[in-house]
């Protein structure tokens, strides 16, 4: 089984990176010939939309078959699932005892129930409780949310 763990390093002793679409890269780990190999993500950092999707379009043309991390978006889970991709959560550790883990049956699969939307993705009224509030989902000046209740 090939399993793709996003991480801070290029080796199996690197730490595991509790992000998906922006992080530096992936460890590939072959669990039938033992063998290793990184796939840089780095492009993909300072990139402002679209980053998680990406990330999982690099590890699905690589062969993973299933994939560790701490944390992604709805899309890239979507994309994952539809190319076969099982996916794990991790919260720290290195990528070698992510991977033995996973290989313990110590790490549960993640459903649907337990990705969270991105920022930007929930809506709402921004703080305030109305009016043109600066919540995370208003783009940046408060603009998008609603107007409120005049009263």
């Amino acid at each position: 089984m090939k399993i793709s763990v996003s991480a801070r390093g290029e080796s199996l002793d690197s730490e595991v990176d509790p992000r998906f679409g922006r992080t530096a890269g992936f460890v590939l780990f072959d669990s039938e010939s033992g063998s290793a190999e990184y796939l840089d993500n780095s492009a993909q950092q300072d990139s402002a939309k679209g980053t998680g999707v990406k990330a999982a379009q690099l590890i699905a043309k690589a062969g993973a078959e299933a994939l560790i991390t701490g944390q992604l978006g709805p899309n890239a889970a979507q994309f994952l699932r539809k190319s076969g991709i099982k996916i794990y959560a991790c919260s720290g550790g290195t990528v070698r005892e992510a991977i033995q883990t996973l290989q313990e049956n110590g790490l549960e699969e993640l459903g649907d129930d337990d990705i969270e939307p991105g920022p930007g993705k929930m809506g709402g009224r921004g703080m305030g409780g109305g009016g043109r509030g600066r919540g995370p989902s208003q783009g940046g000046r408060g603009m998008g949310g609603g107007r409120g209740r005049r009263h």
